[in-house]
């Protein structure tokens, strides 16, 4: 089967979850005899068409004539004059059956609608569907309850955007433009996804979002992501540990992934304890700043950004995976890698983070954002090692990539039927 697949980033250029998501499912399918081309915007001024270990990849560049920033991001929601004509000459020339949609987050909405004529697959990897910030997090931190429509994003707009307007006047006409802009946006997104034949939800939690928001269950599969067993393979004999036990943190360094919290927590521990925490410490500089100076226990070090390549050895070395969420997880790949290696996870009980972990049997879960819980886990863990030992022995990991890709070959059968 020829398949199209459409994302909005890709490496090298990132290296987050979505895209290495979607370059490990093109290998396999490739691998089971299908034809993938991958259509991905570029930030470049050139077209860029190559073939990839048998993979199409087609990158276009996007619209100059478009914002700068968060309101250019908002407008390619709706509009990307360049990218809609780009995609519409990827469709000629690859004449796909299928066309799975990855993630539209500043590409544009249009591309589902331009691939009408052949069945259209769409996963949920996020919210941003219905919330133009993707995580459901209001600027002061709290967890949104949802977005009535587009009424409740002005708020995150306006900070996206760093503004701050009176209420009255001026600044009361501009909110009330912004707040229909953003009503407008969550429509004109629902109108196109009401013409899907098929979206993937890989957790329970992330469909029911889903559903609340009136997309029908029957539309929507739950298909976990697939364990890529091959990219966690062992590449090279990994680092000794600075000493045991030894807790981890592998991730974004950013506040809603809660590594503050965790830092207040292993600041608890005994000496003896160590922390190795992983993760870019230059996308969110202050951010990182406030964490390095909140770092107290002398067991406590930060590795810097890992190559995916190198994530399977870094996890090999660890006592025990932190996932220390305060945001709606909608899957968490790092704990189904973890998990998928032999390491126990203690997570925050938030989101989907549930259904990866077991409590008190493949792990830990606690409330998020509460430090006391998660030090007393923590403390549990290290002082009882063979509570670590039982969570071990009862790990079943995920179904591997290859498993994942053909139960989305039969998802494609039975829509191209």
């Amino acid at each position: 089967m020829s398949i199209a697949m459409v994302v909005h980033k890709l490496p090298p250029e990132s290296l987050g979850g979505t895209e290495l998501y979607t370059i490990s499912l093109a290998r396999h399918l490739t691998a089971r005899g299908h034809q993938i081309a991958i259509f991905c915007p570029t930030d470049s001024d050139v077209r860029a068409i190559q073939a990839e270990q048998g993979i199409i990849i087609w990158r276009e560049p996007r619209s100059r004539s478009v914002l700068p920033g968060p309101a250019g991001e908002f407008v390619r929601t709706l509009r990307d004059p360049a990218i809609e004509w780009g995609f519409r000459r990827f469709l000629v020339e690859v004449q796909p059956e299928l066309v799975h949609v990855q993630h539209l987050q500043g590409v544009s909405i249009r591309l589902l609608r331009m691939a009408r004529g052949v069945p259209r697959v769409l996963t949920l990897h996020d919210y941003w569907y219905f919330c133009p910030n993707s995580q459901l997090i209001l600027p002061d931190g709290a967890l949104c309850d949802g977005p009535r429509g587009g009424r409740s994003c002005i708020g995150c707009g306006l900070a996206r955007a760093s503004l701050s307007l009176p209420r009255t006047g001026l600044g009361g006409a501009i909110g009330a433009v912004a707040s229909t802009a953003f009503m407008w946006r969550y429509r004109a997104v629902r109108r196109v996804l009401g013409e899907v034949e098929r979206f993937v939800a890989p957790s329970a939690f992330l469909r029911q979002c889903y559903v609340a928001e009136g997309i029908t269950p029957e539309r929507i599969a739950l298909l976990p992501h697939g364990l890529d067993v091959e990219r966690l393979a062992p590449r090279r004999s990994a680092p000794e540990p600075p000493g045991r036990p030894h807790i981890g943190y592998l991730g974004a360094i950013a506040w809603q992934k809660g590594l503050h919290i965790l830092i207040a927590a292993f600041n608890r521990l005994p000496e003896g304890t160590y922390l190795t925490v992983y993760g870019d410490m230059t996308v969110f500089p202050e951010y990182a700043a406030q964490v390095r100076a909140l770092a107290d226990h002398p067991g406590i070090r930060f590795a810097g950004a890992l190559p995916p390549e190198r994530v399977g050895d870094a996890l090999r070395t660890l006592d025990c995976l932190v996932v220390p969420s305060l945001w709606h997880e909608t899957f968490s790949l790092v704990a189904q890698e973890a998990l998928g290696v032999g390491v126990p996870v203690v997570a925050s009980r938030v989101g989907a983070l549930p259904e990866r972990v077991i409590d008190g049997v493949t792990g830990r879960l606690v409330p998020p954002g509460d430090v006391d819980a998660l030090a007393d886990a923590l403390a549990d863990v290290v002082l009882h090692p063979e509570r670590l030992a039982a969570y071990r022995a009862n790990i079943c990991p995920d179904p591997t990539m290859a498993e994942h890709a053909a139960d989305l070959e039969a998802l494609y059968a039975s829509l191209a039927r």
